[in-house]
Parts: structure tokens; C-alpha cells; sequence
């Protein structure tokens, strides 16, 4: 008789193969380039019908972990990025946050062009007659697994020769070498968030799933803002760290 394994009944049939499928990867039991078992065989292995080995497959596929191949079988190409750890405590770029944990950065460009500055963004850059504003929208990727959305709004004046630059990689590194800005500082604000509908399918989730919604304000050592960023993070993909200092008892209070 076949070997056979049991699930857990109150966890959903396929998120049970797809964690078994992700830990087995991890292990590096099934290694990039591998072909994974066949449906049959997976669904004789669990015990589940066909239908439910497709949706865990599914599942890997959407993670970035797993390519199907139609008539082929499923393959392994990459293991499962770990939660990204973003600090609040000083001005991050993605590609440099990537390259450190050792992972290969991506980014694809999703649209440029030049707009009328939103009410609330033309305020925060402390735009005066000129409301012309540069924004770029891009999606940035870790071991082809899409993380986070970045909308970039840049006073267009300043910083209209960007229009004619790639923005496939840093935009901190443009920011500083090509126009000498010295990136001071930033006011970072984020909250809770439901991806919309276009958003999640970028970001290849359900529509509908939890995000997390960063704005952040940076301005130059003269104190004059320079960008007002708009990045929705998947909720499965970061963990945001706020180091504090010591507690402070008032005596008065």
C-alpha cells in the first residue's frame, strides 16, 4: 500500500501540501530546477482529490517559488523570500534592503509621467504655482517575487531630466549621484491597509488582502522636501521595527 499522509481537518487541505511543498524546498529536498511530484501523485500521497493539488500548486506559483509548465509538470525556481524587516529609524531603499539580506532585487517599471500634483502631496512638497509633479510607479521584486508597489511623486521643476533616466534600479542612488541631493531626513507614517483590486493583482495576491501602506516625506539638509512616497507593502512580506527608547516615569503624573 502506498504511503500516505494525514491533514490536520482545520486547516484548508491545499495550504497543508503547500506548506509541506515550501518546507520541503527549504530543506532543499526539491532544489532549483527540480521537478515536484505529479498531481496524481501528490493526491494519492495526501489523500485529496486532484482539484486541491492544483490549488496548492497555485498557491507556490503566486509565491514565486513554483513555475507549472503545461504538459510538463511544476518546477522548482526559487525558495521563499523571508519576511523583510523595515526599520523606521533612517531612509531604506529597497534595492540596498534586498542586497543585504541576499536577495537578487527587481524592479519593473509600471508607468511615468508628469501630473498635476495631488492636494495632499502638493502640500506636503511645499509646492508653490508650480504643481507639476513627476510620478513614477513601480513595482520592486525579490527572487521574482513581487513585495511592494512604490509611487514616487518628484517636484518636476527639479527633477524633469529623470523622465529621460531607467528607473529599473535605485532611485535614492539616482537622487544622489546624478542631481547631488543629500537625502537628510524623512517623516515615515503607515497604517493597515486592503490591496485594491489592480494593486493585489501587481503584487500577485487575492484582491482584497491585507496590506500595509507607507508614506514617507524625505527632505534634503536645507529642510526642503525632495520626494513624497506612497508604497503598498503585501502583508505576508514585511514586519516593520520601531526601536524605542527606556520607559520614563513622570514623577507628576
Amino acid at each position: 500500500m502506498a504511503e500516505t499522509f494525514h491533514l490536520d481537518p482545520g486547516v484548508p487541505k491545499y495550504l497543508q501540501i503547500s506548506h509541506w511543498l515550501t518546507e520541503m524546498i527549504e530543506k532543499g529536498r526539491y532544489g532549483v530546477n527540480d521537478k515536484l511530484p505529479s498531481e496524481s501523485k501528490l493526491a494519492e500521497l495526501f489523500r485529496v482529490n486532484r482539484n486541491t493539488v492544483r490549488q496548492a500548486i497555485f498557491d507556490l506559483v503566486t509565491k514565486g517559488i513554483v513555475q507549472k509548465k503545461n504538459g510538463v509538470g511544476s518546477f522548482v525556481i526559487g525558495r521563499a523570500v523571508q519576511p523583510v524587516k523595515y526599520t523606521l529609524q533612517h531612509i531604506s531603499s529597497f534595492t540596498d534592503d534586498m542586497i543585504h539580506m541576499g536577495v537578487s532585487p527587481k524592479t519593473k517599471l509600471i508607468s511615468k509621467s508628469v501630473i498635476e500634483a495631488p492636494a495632499d502631496v502638493s502640500e506636503k512638497l511645499m509646492l508653490g504655482k508650480e504643481k507639476l509633479v513627476i510620478l513614477t510607479e513601480r513595482l520592486r521584486l525579490g527572487n521574482r517575487i513581487p513585495m511592494v508597489i512604490e509611487r514616487s511623486y518628484l517636484p518636476h521643476k527639479e527633477y524633469k531630466a529623470i523622465l529621460k533616466m531607467r528607473l529599473t534600479g535605485s532611485l535614492y542612488h539616482l537622487l544622489t549621484k546624478k542631481f547631488r541631493v543629500e537625502l537628510h531626513r524623512s517623516i515615515q507614517t503607515f497604517r493597515a491597509t486592503l490591496l485594491s483590486n489592480e494593486d493585489a493583482r501587481l503584487l500577485g495576491v487575492p484582491p482584497r488582502s491585507p496590506g500595509i501602506f507607507l508614506e514617507s516625506v524625505i527632505y534634503d539638509s536645507k529642510n526642503i522636501p525632495v520626494e513624497v512616497l506612497h508604497a503598498f507593502h503585501r502583508g505576508d512580506k514585511y514586519i516593520f521595527e520601531v526601536e524605542s527608547g527606556r520607559y520614563r516615569y513622570d514623577l507628576k503624573g
